[in-house]
């Protein structure tokens, strides 16, 4: 329907351009709009139509200039406006820091190697209850950051089915609509119940091997929104904390790939490039399980924890008690990556809004993935990531109590959409570490050895 749109436009643009470079100075406005949104398709007759009336100096003045974009592969290059942004061919930065937290993440990483017990058999009981696997998402959200279009994934892989409204449980619906406040800088907006937004069913959609190219998504996400400045400095942890957070989710869609291929030697070959040769890829993946698992037991102490019915899903409190008291939780190993994270919250550099304003890009970010299956499990991961942090830094970065708590919002009350992605990104990340200890022993790794993973030819210390 999209190509036959801009088809049809292209033969109405082809017909008007003459006429409007002919025209008046408004005229040529709209011809450039027609060459800048891609709507003509062919080079000769426009470029000759732009050489004569008042287009000719319109497309010739700085504004002009400044204002053409090439959009899309139908786009007319009459010259070159402007350079590409520098991002787009930047070397993609890496996230293997060997300071004083390394260790810190080493050992929580060997707690939860010799712990794969109840955790991860909980998670995936409760990720297969109605509250902790619909998820509201709007598909048709444009792509904010950079031209799109270009790199649609066509295939049939990508697609996700919605759930039919029959299906999705009215309590879902009921309580979704219900919980819409926010906080205008808070650490993440979902997408609400509306006629633009469906609900998917994570149990029927599953995370796969699509195909799809997201290395432009990834590229943006890595160049632009992770920090880059005064990473050596020891009083940026926390900037290296939100960094390691990141890879430890891209790492997450590193896993649901190679687990779909399967142990071959195509996926022995992606676990390599993806994972093992990936400096800090491995570490901070379990890093990122660390905190989520961390901000669950803390959401366990909350006022809200034992008075939420679970949209009446008797089942699921049991579950949770169970979760948030086994031993791998409180263990000082995991709660080490949580102490860690808030020491470097402490600090006087420390800007928790910078922190908050890049998660909500993140979120914003997923409009730009051309997979759906993508989009929607990346959405549930994103949320479920910055639920981590609210419950862990609260909205001021500090929980600071000088503040009458009648006066600040609870970090520790979630709404149903973020406390279900909270755990469906737990589950999602332990079920990626699972994937990681397989590959390894497929590689022939020595599992008694733990990992340090592939360092950087001159890494820096910090």
């Amino acid at each position: 329907a999209r190509k036959r749109i801009l088809r049809d436009g292209a033969r109405r643009a082809a017909v008007l351009a003459p006429q409007l470079a002919a025209g008046p100075v408004h005229h040529a406005h709209m011809l450039l709009i027609f060459v800048q949104s891609g709507a003509l398709e062919g080079g000769a007759a426009q470029c000759s139509a732009l050489r004569g009336g008042a287009a000719a100096g319109l497309v010739s003045s700085p504004a002009a200039q400044h204002a053409f974009r090439p959009a899309g592969r139908s786009a007319v290059r009459l010259q070159e406006w402007a350079a590409r942004p520098a991002w787009e061919s930047a070397d993609m930065p890496t996230y293997d820091y060997r300071n004083q937290t390394f260790p810190v993440i080493l050992a929580g990483m060997r707690r939860c190697r010799e712990d794969r017990g109840a955790i991860p058999a909980l998670l995936e009981q409760l990720v297969e209850r109605d509250f902790f696997s619909y998820f509201p998402v709007n598909l048709i959200t444009p792509c904010m950051y950079f031209p799109s279009g270009d790199a649609g994934c066509e295939m049939a892989t990508c697609e996700i089915r919605a759930a039919r409204e029959r299906d999705i449980p009215p309590a879902v619906i009921a309580r979704d609509r219900e919980e819409y406040n926010f906080l205008i800088d808070g650490w993440v907006s979902k997408d609400m119940p509306s006629d633009f937004t469906e609900y998917f069913d994570l149990r029927e959609s599953a995370s796969r091997n699509t195909g799809y190219n997201g290395q432009r998504v990834w590229r943006f996400i890595h160049t632009n929104l992770c920090f880059q400045k005064r990473l050596q400095q020891e009083e940026m942890g926390w900037k290296r904390d939100f960094n390691r957070l990141v890879s430890g989710m891209h790492a997450v869609v590193d896993c649901e790939i190679i687990e779909d291929i399967g142990l071959s030697e195509e996926g022995r070959c992606e676990y390599r490039r993806r994972l093992r040769d990936e400096p800090g890829s491995i570490l901070n993946l379990y890093y990122a399980y660390m905190l989520t698992l961390s901000a669950i037991r803390e959401v366990s102490k909350g006022p809200s924890f034992e008075s939420c019915a679970y949209l009446g899903d008797a089942s699921i409190p049991p579950l949770m008690r169970a979760l948030t008291s086994d031993d791998l939780l409180a263990s000082d190993s995991v709660q080490s990556a949580a102490a860690s994270l808030r020491a470097h919250a402490s600090s006087p550099d420390f800007a928790v809004w910078k922190l908050r304003l890049r998660t909500r890009h993140l979120k914003l970010i997923m409009g730009c993935v051309e997979c759906n299956v993508c989009k929607v499990h990346g959405t549930v991961l994103v949320i479920g990531l910055a639920s981590t942090l609210q419950v862990l830094l609260g909205d001021d970065g500090s929980r600071d109590a000088t503040q009458p708590a009648e006066e600040r919002p609870d970090p520790l009350k979630l709404d149903r959409v973020s406390l279900g992605s909270l755990v469906a990104t737990a589950a999602k990340l332990s079920r990626a570490c699972a994937t990681v200890e397989r590959f390894r022993e497929f590689d022939g790794e020595d599992l008694s050895q733990a990992y340090f993973g592939a360092p950087r030819p001159h890494a820096d210390p910090s």
